[in-house]
């Protein structure tokens, strides 16, 4: 399991603490367990390489052949035809906070599994 913390800037973590707040469902508590447990840093001192809503992130895990480029955005934006993963899927979850290089063994619905962010693109 990770115990690195989760870097998250101040406008997201707003956003997703009142997603949190909005859907009182089942899917929404892993998201609010790791913004407990994330350090929350101003908006320009997030590093440009680490994972947050709207990057684009390309990793490989380890039950993937090749690596999976993907988009984290708002569930109401997700759309799977264009990459785009909501931030309540578990995948998003687990990368959330975290950047470039970082390598971590997260608890998947499908068992443990070992990811790698190989590239973090932030717009």
């Amino acid at each position: 399991m990770k115990t690195m913390k989760p870097i998250i800037s101040e406008t997201v973590y707003k956003i997703l603490s009142n997603l949190i707040k909005r859907k009182k469902t089942l899917e929404i508590k892993p998201l609010g367990e790791e913004l407990s447990k994330a350090k929350i840093v101003k908006d320009n001192f997030l590093d440009s390489k680490i994972v947050s809503l709207y990057s684009i992130v390309e990793f490989i895990s380890s039950s993937l052949k090749k690596p999976m480029r993907l988009q984290i955005v708002l569930p109401e934006e997700a759309d799977l035809k264009q990459r785009k993963i909501s931030i309540l899927s578990p995948i998003s979850i687990a990368l959330l906070g975290f950047k470039e290089t970082d390598r971590f063994t997260w608890k998947m619905p499908s068992g443990f599994k070992n990811l790698t962010i190989l590239k973090v693109l932030n717009y």
